[in-house]
């Protein structure tokens, strides 16, 4: 057993498949056999092997803490990160306090952008271990891409203090630096993470090509992509920063050639995510090759090109790091690259040169929310009314948290507030428009896109929510244009993903909406659309188990949501647990009727033989208004099982009871 359980991995696979293949052992010892192997799998990157073993050993004891800990492992590196946090969770119940279980759900976190539950499983694990380098580098992490820089260097310096090897710690030390501004440093620690480096991890060569750009070292930053498209040779982004550096070095040679640095000015557009106002116009720099990288920056964020924009920012605030018009264009550029740690930290330092500027407030409180600090993002907020009760811009940005929390009347008031103090906002319009939605007042949100469109017709994100509105409402011909015109210009726009993930519900095809709707789960700071059509697509092919984890993950975020109650409790009647469907559709009732909720609680009095209730609920919902493709399919099934019932409980036929007949 010494050989299975030890460091070296050839030994260890051969001694523990001995164990495993011997019959006389007891199950004790070939649990642990499949244990161990499974470690060896992992680390040899063969997942599949180590995920078999992993279930071999559960079937030996189903208690095995170490068993969960490496399927959870092994299910993590397949991408189905619900199903390795099931595990992980289950791991913990049985040990609450075991360190590797709270690290692996905390990684789990950490990739979903849960960063608060991250750090406090963290926070845990550690109290639990001292010296545990790897939790120290997932905290770490999890500051830094929060925007508490500081927590985060001390957390890495403490991992890199405890094992100087420890994975990751000098990638996300360097990333810290990288954000605080100090581009020597960060180089220096993406140098050492690319040593230490597994095979094919692109990241740390292309965080340091970035910043070989950023200083104009871009020789070097051209090595390094061609690095990353070595081993990743359809990299899209690596490739358009390769051939900006190769731009860039062959612009400054010509410059050089003509003694004159490039560059005509132009004026930055406005953001189309928020109604952002416009960089100061006439703000000198501090010499003229700052104002020359300024200008150069501004015609990138004009022609779109962000990542360029930024590249060039980043040096001009090495020379000047106060330099407003720098600061909010790159504050513009990161928001457009939806970099939101990177769009905080900036907003950081704007806060800082306007203390007194409310719209700069109401920013960064939208960017905490954004990083599901909503607490935060409230008080910033509130800080912003204060100073000016009047400010669209706050209003706005409450009105988008108040949503993320649930809060939806209360985010209608705010929304309303702010259209009426600035009536050509068009995100204004398109925030409305999504609350709505989520209040499946599918209509009112229509107008509202429609609005939105027509005061902005390059706001994407009103043109994807569009298409989803309609594909809710069943119509696809008209939502698809929109959705697809979207997804050419971005192929990873959320909303549009779930517009996609809708129609292949509605089409039946299950299995890949599962896979589409995977792509927005946990990458924004409210996924519960994302989690709720996916709970539809695992309940339509018959896995309510795989529903239960999503609708439970909603109702974590946004207690008394309506829709999440409404399915959870169609997945408890899947599953025969008619009292916990009944609570929860009662209680997704007394808050919203809608036809699918009403249908589904006359299923569970079906089931219960109570048909007089099972009666009432099916004639109130053939009364009700369909308001989306889901109450258009329940009310079919509830005429369908009105005449079902009928049989059962003809008009006439005398009800002693007092039931309803039909």
């Amino acid at each position: 057993m010494s050989d299975c359980t030890g460091p070296v991995l050839d030994k260890a696979e051969a001694a523990c498949s001995a164990i495993i293949n011997d019959a006389a052992r007891p199950p004790a010892d070939r649990e642990k056999a499949y244990v161990n192997r499974s470690r060896v799998y992992l680390t040899n990157s063969k997942t599949d092997l180590g995920l078999a073993d992993a279930d071999s050993a559960l079937k030996l004891d189903p208690g095995s803490v170490q068993a969960l800990l490496m399927r959870g492992a092994a299910y993590q590196r397949q991408n189905k990160f619900d199903t390795a946090l099931a595990d992980f969770e289950r791991a913990l119940e049985l040990e609450p306090k075991n360190a590797v279980g709270l690290l692996s759900r905390a990684n789990i976190r950490n990739q979903q952008r849960n960063f608060a539950a991250a750090i406090n499983d963290l926070n845990e694990a550690i109290a639990a271990r001292q010296d545990f380098a790897q939790a120290y580098v997932a905290r770490g992490r999890a500051y830094s891409e929060t925007g508490q820089l500081d927590k985060a260097l001390a957390d890495l310096d403490a991992a890199v203090a405890i094992n100087v090897n420890v994975p990751n710690a000098f990638f996300w030390r360097g990333q810290t630096y990288r954000r605080k501004g100090d581009v020597g440093r960060a180089i220096e620690d993406f140098s050492r993470a690319i040593v230490q480096a597994v095979p094919n991890d692109i990241g740390p060569y292309f965080a340091r090509g970035q910043l070989f750009s950023s200083k104009g070292d871009y020789a070097r930053a051209i090595a390094d992509f061609d690095k990353v498209l070595a081993m990743t040779p359809d990299n899209a982004l690596a490739k358009q920063q390769r051939q900006s550096a190769v731009a860039m070095q062959a612009e400054l040679a010509r410059a050089g050639d003509k003694g004159a640095a490039p560059g005509p000015a132009t004026a930055a557009p406005a953001i189309a995510a928020a109604p952002v106002p416009a960089p100061p116009q006439g703000a000198p720099s501090a010499s003229p090759p700052g104002r020359s990288l300024l200008d150069q920056a501004k015609l990138f964020v004009a022609q779109g090109k962000y990542a360029d924009a930024v590249v060039l920012l980043n040096q001009a605030l090495l020379a000047d790091p106060r330099d407003e018009l720098a600061l909010r264009l790159r504050f513009l550029a990161h928001s457009k690259l939806n970099q939101i740690a990177e769009v905080r930290a900036d907003l950081d330092e704007l806060v800082k040169l306007k203390p007194a500027d409310a719209t700069l407030l109401s920013l960064r409180g939208l960017s905490a929310a954004a990083l599901r600090q909503t607490d935060q993002g409230l008080v910033d907020v509130e800080r912003a009314l204060a100073m000016d009760p009047n400010n669209a811009m706050a209003y706005y940005s409450r009105g988008l948290i108040r949503r993320q929390l649930g809060k939806l009347p209360e985010a209608i008031a705010d929304l309303d507030r702010s259209i009426a103090i600035n009536p050509k906002q068009s995100a204004a319009f398109a925030e409305r428009g999504t609350t709505y939605l989520a209040m499946v007042q599918t209509d009112k949100a229509l107008a509202d896109y429609d609005q939105a469109l027509a005061l902005d017709r390059f706001n994407e994100q009103a043109r994807a929510a569009r298409g989803l509105a309609l594909m809710f409402k069943g119509n696809t011909a008209e939502g698809l244009p929109d959705l697809n015109e979207v997804l050419e210009k971005n192929p990873n726009n959320p909303t549009a993903l779930l517009g996609r993930g809708l129609a292949m519900i509605t089409s039946g095809q299950f299995d890949r909406a599962i896979i589409a709707l995977n792509q927005v789960v946990g990458k924004t700071a409210d996924d519960s659309m994302a989690r709720l059509l996916r709970a539809r697509a695992y309940l339509l092919k018959k896995d309510a188990n795989g529903a239960m984890p999503d609708l439970n993950a909603v109702l974590a975020a946004k207690p008394g949501d309506t829709q999440a109650l409404s399915l959870r409790g169609i997945v408890w009647s899947t599953l025969h647990d008619y009292p916990k469907a009944l609570d929860d559709l009662n209680q997704a009732i007394a808050k919203q009727e809608t036809i699918e909720n009403l249908v589904a609680r006359a299923g569970v009095y079906e089931a219960r033989n109570d048909v007089k209730n099972a009666t009432a609920d099916l004639r109130r919902a053939t009364e009700l208004p369909a308001k989306n493709v889901f109450d258009v399919l329940a009310q079919a099934n509830a005429k369908q099982k009105i005449q079902q019932l009928s049989k059962r409980l003809p008009c006439g036929s005398g009800q002693a009871d007092g039931s309803a007949c039909l």
